[in-house]
């Protein structure tokens, strides 16, 4: 057991940090910006998505054109406004977990204004290179083919 633990050690000084815990649950945690999130989305997507230490998230992406509310009322807006508020924007909260050996994010969703998500699971495979993270969502929800690539940069 002594070999072990001072293999682990001598490995753990040998290599960087970055590249020790970039594919893990530690190298998550923090608040990301947005970058890019596919044709979806439009052009400059605004988003911010959260990773606690103790295992929670949440995220929300909107397009950067949501029309502004005629009413100023977020309960009276017209059904084109609507529309637009609903299909351009996501919001969802919960667990997750990493499986660093499939390099995959685990979601398990509590709460989404996509309310079809709630209570789902979704994983993701991503990859965190300094500090940019990036992954694929396979049931996006708009439905179709998997999402392109989504793009966060960590918030300095």
């Amino acid at each position: 057991m002594k070999g072990v633990s001072a293999m682990a050690l001598a490995l753990a000084i040998a290599l960087p940090p970055s590249a020790a815990m970039a594919q893990s649950a530690k190298g998550l945690v923090g608040a990301w910006d947005l970058e890019s999130a596919g044709e979806s989305w439009g052009k400059n997507p605004k988003g911010r998505l959260l990773f606690s230490a103790n295992g929670r998230y949440a995220l929300i992406i909107t397009r950067n054109d949501l029309p502004k509310i005629a009413s100023n009322s977020r309960v009276r807006g017209t059904p084109e406004e609507n529309k637009a508020v609903a299909a351009g924007s996501i919001g969802h909260f919960g667990r997750y977990s990493v499986d660093e050996k499939a390099k995959t994010i685990a979601l398990r969703i509590e709460g989404s204004s996509f309310a079809n998500w709630n209570g789902t699971e979704q994983t993701r495979p991503f990859v965190i290179k300094g500090n940019q993270l990036r992954y694929t969502n396979p049931k996006p929800s708009a439905g179709g083919a998997p999402t392109g690539e989504v793009v966060w940069n960590r918030v300095k």
